[in-house]
């Protein structure tokens, strides 16, 4: 792969992400703005409770459909076992969520609420229920996903104006979230079915496979279903103990930089399949090719949180006006997570490369015991910004720290550690490294 091929992919995955950003931003400013810090704390709240209960949608298969697809990508039988699984785990998703709202909730449920629940529901489903995403990852065709993505979003973004414009009540302009995720899904659908020719009747659910991709994915599930819980146990910690209020501006700035941690997998994903290459295939530069893509994102994490920090205050008065007064120092905290967030893509996937899934599992169940068990003390001592701190605590920990403690894990930790070192001391061997991954093939 050639480093102009490297950077075509990379922009692809940057058009789709970068729409992804415009989209999340949009929707938040819209809520914050015009609705005001207590619906955007309502949205948070179920956006926070479906995010928890992720895993019985996805059910850790993520990584491993894309390892399988980037080995055989006309394994159709695949595709199609993982999607009526996925299907299975969505309807327990739901009645989950469901059931959830009534315990958690403090006031009685409210009919813009039935919709934020509905809406986001219907938007889990399409945007994390299906496999077509993963499939065009796995054979490396960003372009395709870029345009879904550009068309959907014009599509939602068109209703919301409209909605606005109509001066339609909070829950009927919610309603252009799952819009976005439905269009997105058919096109991804029709671009599938145009690049691909396949008899639909002869797509077959199979047991086995499904039986053999759960029972490898069993430690993956764990994770998946701990991770979301120091993720979004801040969220759902502060609107049992504090008020909507609260909410509202504690994830008016958590959003923004949720909508940056794209970065982090675009450049992974646009260097993957040649990394599986590398690693399969046994290849001598393989260690000098995964230390330049570390640098890289280690780079991107720290100019991005600096330049957050920098302008945190000129942010959140553009973005959110004098309602979120406060958010920006929320901001200044939780910034410094991408330094951390960004590598975290790529270690995660270095895991399932390795077989050593597992660690996912352990490193959830503790972030998710460390996190929920500080927040609780620091939420009720210190409010808001006691849960930011606890954060990029919690992502130390998590995305450094962590791979330190096993013996299997010691050299992702030593070659980060060495990777960001050579970075910070030595710039000018740390470019070195850089170009020769960029250039790779």
């Amino acid at each position: 792969m050639s480093k102009m091929s490297n950077i075509k992919k990379a922009a692809w995955y940057a058009v789709e992400n970068s729409t992804m950003i415009a989209f999340g931003l949009i929707s938040v400013i819209v809520v914050a703005r015009v609705f005001g810090p207590e619906n955007l704390g309502k949205l948070s709240f179920i956006q926070a409770l479906s995010a928890t209960t992720m895993f019985l949608v996805t059910l850790g298969l993520d990584h491993i459909i894309v390892r399988e697809l980037a080995k055989k990508n006309d394994d159709y039988d695949l595709i199609f076992t993982s999607m009526i699984i996925q299907i299975i785990g969505w309807i327990a998703h739901v009645i989950f969520v469901i059931f959830s709202i009534s315990f958690i909730g403090k006031e009685p449920i409210e009919i813009s609420l039935i919709y934020i629940t509905i809406s986001v529901l219907l938007a889990t489903y399409f945007s994390r229920g299906t496999v077509l995403k993963l499939f065009f990852q796995a054979i490396n065709a960003p372009k395709k996903i870029a345009i879904s993505a550009i068309i959907s979003r014009v599509i939602s973004l068109s209703y919301l104006t409209a909605a606005l414009v109509l001066n339609f009540d909070y829950h009927l302009v919610i309603i252009f979230i799952p819009i976005q995720a439905f269009a997105q899904f058919l096109v991804l659908l029709l671009q599938f079915f145009c690049c691909r020719n396949i008899d639909i009747k002869s797509l077959k659910y199979d047991h086995r496979r499904s039986k053999s991709l759960l029972k490898e994915a069993l430690p993956l599930i764990g994770s998946s279903m701990l991770f979301p819980i120091f993720m979004q146990g801040d969220i759902l910690l502060i609107s049992s103990i504090l008020d909507e209020k609260n909410t509202g501006i504690y994830s008016s700035a958590t959003r923004l930089v949720s909508q940056l941690v794209f970065i982090g997998h675009i450049v992974t994903m646009t260097f993957y399949l040649a990394l599986s290459d590398k690693y399969f295939g046994k290849s001598k530069d393989y260690e000098l090719f995964l230390d330049g893509l570390i640098k890289i994102l280690f780079i991107l994490g720290f100019g991005i949180a600096l330049t957050v920090y920098l302008l945190s205050e000129q942010i959140i008065s553009t973005l959110y006006g004098e309602k979120f007064i406060g958010a920006e120092n929320i901001l200044k905290i939780i910034c410094w997570n991408l330094v951390f967030i960004f590598p975290a893509a790529l270690f995660s996937r270095l895991l399932v490369l390795q077989n050593l899934a597992k660690y996912e599992f352990i490193k959830s169940l503790t972030i998710a015991i460390f996190s929920l068990s500080m927040n609780f003390i620091f939420i009720e001592k210190y409010g808001i910004i006691g849960a930011a701190v606890v954060s990029l605590c919690s992502y130390i920990l998590a995305d450094l720290i962590f791979y330190s403690l096993f013996k299997q894990t010691r050299h992702i930790f030593k070659q980060a550690i060495l990777s960001y070192a050579t970075t910070i001391f030595n710039p000018p061997k740390a470019m070195k490294n850089i170009m020769n991954t960029l250039e790779a093939k």
